[in-house]
């Protein structure tokens, strides 16, 4: 598979993050939509893929509702979302038109984690951005062709 230099960019970022500390277990970028972009894991099993696909989508949807209820509250954008669960933790952050999503055991020190997100946000919304408008570009290519074809014919 190739990648673009955006892509390898992200993925970087990705394995930087998820061999920071012990107790990480996947960190997702995932649009607004709930697709994941890319993703890194600490362990992989043979469902892995469907797994992170679900983390992505549940994750996404998550942190938008509860940023439209911070808005309607008055409180303003999501900062950092921590949820916290009996076996793990899941930490969110709006990355631009997207969510840096890391899913954790409860071995993890909270602050550190906030400071990753803090730290790799800013630079994954730039990225993803670039990434994101170059998809954008090619897309309105494709379309552009498939359109200029059925005129010809």
């Amino acid at each position: 598979m190739s990648y673009s230099r955006d892509e390898e960019i992200l993925k970087k970022i990705l394995n930087m993050i998820i061999n920071s500390t012990a107790g990480l277990i996947h960190v997702l970028i995932v649009d607004d939509t709930g697709i994941t972009i890319l993703s890194e894991s600490r362990f992989h099993f043979r469902d892995n893929a469907a797994t992170v696909e679900k983390i992505g989508a549940i994750g996404s949807a998550v942190f938008i509702a509860n940023e439209e209820q911070g808005q309607i509250l008055g409180y303003g954008s999501i900062g950092i979302q921590i949820t916290e669960y009996h076996e793990g933790m899941i930490f969110s952050a709006k990355t631009g038109n997207g969510v840096l999503c890391i899913a954790t055991d409860t071995n993890v020190q909270i602050g550190f984690i906030r400071a990753l997100l803090k730290k790799y946000a800013p630079l994954v919304n730039k990225v993803l951005t670039s990434y994101l408008k170059q998809d954008q570009a090619q897309i309105s290519k494709e379309i552009k062709d498939i359109l200029s074809e059925d005129l010809t014919s």
